[in-house]
């Protein structure tokens, strides 16, 4: 089963599983993914956010990116994992969940979606539980709108400013990186 912990001060996440689950959940990412090549917004900021996810990921199943021995009930296991700022988990698990809705999934894809969910939260709210819930609820109102298309075209976030910031003091910080284009009316 997938794992995740807080790692350089609070400033991302790592998450650690086997082979088969990291697969499993790039399976998931991935089926999401297609419903933006389906629409030809491969140009978009969620695509650059969910593919640069799926790259965590493959380099983390194949051994490239983190691999950590533990100790589980005597026996040695290899982990593999990846590390990601804990906003760009968070806006990651949010589109996900959004969009899901417009693609056909099964049980292991929900299964999939619930755990990073519940790794994102679990591991996100030990920084700051009222600041996670402003953060996810802001979210969660940007997420939705009527027309999916629309939503993916005009979605826009400073993937960037992601990773460079480590600590997110407040939402006005936020909003200044996560911005959906008012302007923008089909």
């Amino acid at each position: 089963m997938l794992t995740g912990c807080l790692f350089n001060n609070g400033a991302g996440v790592k998450i650690l599983g086997d082979t088969s689950d990291l697969i499993s959940l790039h399976r998931t990412v991935h089926k999401v993914t297609m419903l933006i090549v389906d629409y030809e917004l491969e140009d978009t900021e969620v695509s650059t956010l969910l593919v640069d996810f799926l790259e965590c990921l493959e380099k983390a199943y194949t051994g490239v990116a983190l691999r950590e021995e533990k100790v589980i009930h005597k026996n040695r296991v290899v982990c593999y994992g990846l590390e990601i700022s804990w906003i760009e988990l968070l806006m990651v698990s949010n589109l996900l969940r959004y969009l899901a809705d417009y693609v056909v999934t099964d049980e292991l894809d929900e299964i999939n979606m619930r755990l990073l969910e519940y790794i994102t939260r679990k591991t996100i709210a030990t920084v700051s539980e009222e600041e996670y819930q402003i953060i996810s609820n802001y979210l969660g109102k940007r997420f939705s709108c009527v027309n999916i298309k629309q939503f993916i075209k005009s979605f826009s976030c400073n993937v960037q400013g992601l990773r460079k910031r480590s600590v997110y003091g407040n939402l006005n910080c936020l909003m200044a990186i996560v911005d959906l284009k008012q302007d923008e009316k089909h």
